[in-house]
């Protein structure tokens, strides 16, 4: 049986007590010394033993240690000393270090008790020294009690990250993060978050804790549960409370993307790279990665190397061994890929989809109009974004960074449109100053309405599982995600979404 001595005064040392009589552990034997008679319950567990005298007296503190000591063998484990004067603390302090030399003490630091120390004469200051807890001594731990009610004014603070305290190491390897509207995990899936040395545990929404699943999608207002290294949680903090403007951010910081020259001519290799070259130059990538599939053709490799000279940010791989596009894309998966780009040629794949599906990153499609025309982009409406797959936090981010206009395109043949959603898209709108043209139409097929447009635009739709699912079959489906496998006019940004 443990020996726990419990040495308590004041209010700390009252709301202490009621709080160990509520979660004491039977296998401990507490020994509770106290100076006012009303902290001793009128029927206390057996577990606990209740004294109460002036603990500054040594006979009386040595009288009872003795006692417990002649009952039973073993020694004692811990010492709590939370007294209101910091000269009886100290005092006390030091008998008891005294009498349990391999104790663990815990007590607490009076640092009002150290200002006023500072104005007395240097005798006064030495005496009081003399009796303060030795820094050096292994088995004391002091708690500051400034320090924590101090931190409890700061967790309350706008934008300051709430570290659980005495949980864990204390040292912010655990956070909550309240998520505001606007920023860049608004609406997107756990899944499709890259967590590298943190990871999401759940969410609090409602007043209610949601543990993490990969098709859990964060709202505004919720606040995420993150555990990981504490450098990591600080910058996810910053990302977690930044607006929007920050993609490929969270996905991930790199943009990679993929030529294959067995699947590609020369002018559609080069035609990709281009692209990716003016997106990275448009958007918050930290590096473009041009990886190179099957090199054979030399005067296309030299075209390449030239183009790729022009930006120190762009990484180009040459890929001589041969493997496939899923096995190279396998191998990538691990790093900070925010977004993937590749060509309708390399698309065109089922296997392809399906792998670039199982990224769970978001995936640029090239197309027969160039990007850099693209002064419009343009979302179907559909009525799973009510369920929470809402890809407009993704729609903004980008259109914002690219200074294009948005289009949000809602076909109901019955009449009964999505009206939710499109609030959506004008609040958002409304608050990043970015123009929104609703369209709502009973008759005009969005497939149609992309199949006869000229002008190029940037087609914004969530990488559902449907689309890696066979291109022949999307004859026969009513999804316009699915029919979207037909389009090869426009660029295609694919939004990854929940698992299903």
């Amino acid at each position: 049986m443990k020996k726990v001595v419990l040495v308590l005064d004041g209010v700390v040392g009252e709301i202490f007590l009621t709080s160990v009589l509520e979660k004491y552990f039977s296998n401990n034997l507490y020994i509770v010394i106290v100076k006012d008679p009303q902290m001793i319950p009128e029927k206390p567990p057996s577990a606990f033993s209740f004294y109460q005298f002036d603990p500054t007296s040594e006979f009386h503190l040595t009288q009872t240690l003795q006692e417990h000591q002649e009952h039973g063998a073993s020694e004692l484990g811990d010492v709590f000393l939370i007294l209101q004067d910091p000269a009886e603390s100290a005092a006390v302090f030091t008998i008891m270090r005294k009498l349990c030399k391999e104790a663990r003490i815990v007590t607490l630091a009076h640092k009002q008790h150290a200002l006023d120390s500072s104005a007395k004469a240097p005798q006064d200051v030495a005496s009081n020294q003399e009796h303060q807890p030795d820094k050096k001594d292994d088995h004391t731990i002091t708690i500051d009690e400034a320090s924590i009610v101090a931190g409890q004014f700061i967790s309350r603070l706008p934008n300051v990250p709430i570290i659980p305290r005495g949980f864990g190491l204390g040292k912010g390897e655990i956070m909550q993060v309240g998520v505001p509207f606007g920023s860049m995990f608004a609406y997107r899936h756990i899944g499709s978050i890259q967590q590298k040395n943190f990871k999401i545990i759940g969410l609090y929404r409602n007043d209610e804790l949601l543990l993490s699943t990969f098709s859990l999608v964060i709202q505004p207002q919720d606040v995420v549960l993150v555990a990981g290294e504490p450098k990591t949680l600080t910058n996810l903090y910053k990302q977690i409370k930044s607006n929007i403007g920050q993609f490929p951010s969270p996905f991930g910081r790199d943009i990679y993307v993929y030529v294959d020259m067995l699947a590609q001519d020369s002018s559609a290799i080069l035609r990709d790279i281009e692209q990716a070259m003016y997106f990275h130059s448009l958007i918050r990538s930290t590096r473009l990665f041009v990886i190179v599939l099957n090199p054979a053709d030399f005067s296309t490799i030299y075209a390449i190397k030239t183009l790729c000279d022009e930006d120190p940010s762009v990484m180009l791989k040459f890929d001589y061994t041969n493997q496939p596009f899923i096995q190279r894309l396998e191998q990538d998966r691990t790093k900070k890929i925010g977004l993937i780009i590749v060509g309708r040629e390399l698309f065109s794949k089922r296997i392809h989809r399906k792998a670039l599906y199982d990224t769970a990153t978001p995936v640029l499609k090239t197309a027969a109009l160039p990007l850099e025309q693209c002064k419009k982009s343009l979302v179907i409406i559909n009525e799973e974004m009510n369920a929470g797959e809402n890809i407009s936090s993704v729609i903004f981010d980008i259109a914002i960074q690219t200074k294009i206009d948005i289009q949000a395109y809602d076909f109901e043949p019955d009449g009964v449109h999505q009206d939710e959603i499109i609030k959506d898209y004008e609040a958002l709108g409304r608050s990043f100053g970015k123009k929104v043209q609703i369209t709502k139409t009973t008759s005009k097929n969005p497939i149609f309405y992309l199949k006869e447009l000229d002008e190029p635009l940037l087609h914004f739709l969530p990488f559902e599982r449907c689309i890696a699912r066979s291109r022949w079959l999307a004859f026969f489906s009513t999804k316009a995600e699915r029919l979207s496998l037909l389009l090869n006019k426009h660029p295609q940004m694919l939004v990854p979404i929940s698992l299903h």
